[in-house]
């Protein structure tokens, strides 16, 4: 199109995890390297979104996760090799998950995961999709040694952090607030990864955080010179948050893709389903005929409406009812009014596509 002296008038931003794979091999990771790692990593990723969400500050959010957990796989003798090997064997595609493909040939595409680049260049490999197309965590496992004297005390801290109560936003009819030992959770555990970002190892993390993404967002607007309300943006945790929210006030498609309550937040619109194809479905009816046939296409979420529809490509949304021949997935418009209902049943499906 640039050759042509056309330029891009959509594009799409998407969270690699959760999209192209199940999400879970950062926990699976942590679990499998550090001891009692899966808690650990529950412990710290939750305090992080209660952070990013009570604190509404785009310099809050998953960066001190990653730095962190980087921190304390060093610390438990992880090496880029070991790292490699791992995800080789743990990826997990979604079904559908070649569907970047066609949303690749259809209009520009920005891919970011906030995990390790390690992760992502394995991932990219299985779905033969070039590595630097993604914008990811970088960390070099090898590039650096760590004191003996550190590596105690990260293991200490570890092994702290995992013994915790995982800390949550309770809600009381309309209204959401922090118990007080939720709070002093947060608190120390906030004082903890900011010791820990201030060694040397962890400050060579180059992580891709809930700020991260958000400035992604805004480089990719540039490099395209396409506006938010012409952005698409599937998301699928709080790290997608910030990014999602400018896009969904901005009158884009901001997609909650089995997103957690986070994510949801900062939705316009929510997906529920095993299959990536689904929202694929809605990005191509926005980059054809905009927001508003979108919103007109899930009011008429029934099979026999979408067989009659006019859509966008028709043989995409053939392909999609092909993969649900019996019952559709649950797609869902959020607004202030079903919020909290579509936070609680994303949530649930999310746990349940894990099990």
């Amino acid at each position: 199109m640039e050759e042509l002296g056309f330029s891009e008038d959509k594009q799409l931003v998407c969270n690699m995890s959760g999209f192209l794979d199940q999400g879970r091999s950062m926990r699976n990771m942590c679990d499998r390297f550090i001891r009692n790692g899966g808690r650990l990593y529950d412990v710290l990723t939750a305090c992080d979104s209660i952070m990013m969400y009570t604190q509404d500050d785009e310099n809050t959010g998953s960066d001190g996760t990653l730095r962190s957990m980087a921190a304390f796989l060093k610390a438990y003798g992880v090496t880029d090799i070991s790292l490699n090997d791992f995800f080789k064997n743990d990826i997990k595609l979604m079904q559908g998950s070649d569907v970047i493909h066609y949303l690749d040939e259809l209009m520009t595409v920005t891919v970011l995961s906030e995990t390790y680049e390690h992760h992502v260049s394995v991932l990219c490999d299985l779905i033969e999709m070039p590595y630097n197309r993604v914008k990811c965590t970088q960390v070099s496992f090898d590039g650096s040694d760590l004191e003996v004297n550190d590596a105690k005390w990260l293991r200490e801290v570890a092994e702290e952090i995992s013994k915790m109560d995982i800390p949550k936003i309770t809600t009381s009819g309309t209204n959401q607030y922090l118990e007080q030992k939720d709070q002093m959770i947060i608190e120390t555990v906030g004082r903890m990864t900011k010791r820990i970002s201030k060694k040397v190892f962890a400050r060579s993390v180059g992580s891709m955080g809930g700020s991260e993404k958000s400035h992604a967002l805004l480089d990719a607007g540039r490099r395209t010179n396409v506006n938010y309300d012409c952005t698409a943006y599937i998301g699928t945790n709080a790290t997608d948050h910030i990014a999602m929210d400018v896009v969904r006030s901005n009158e884009g498609l901001a997609i909650s893709f089995n997103g957690d309550g986070y994510a949801v937040k900062g939705s316009n619109v929510a997906v529920m389903s095993s299959n990536s194809i689904v929202p694929a479905v809605l990005v191509s009816e926005f980059y054809i005929n905009g927001l508003e046939a979108v919103y007109s296409m899930i009011g008429s979420w029934d099979r026999k409406e979408l067989m009659r529809r006019e859509c966008s490509d028709k043989n995409l949304m053939n392909a999609m009812l092909a993969a649900f021949p019996s019952k559709l997935p649950e797609v869902v418009i959020v607004d202030d009014n079903n919020l909290n209902d579509v936070m609680r049943e994303s949530e649930r499906y999310r746990r349940k596509l894990t099990i």
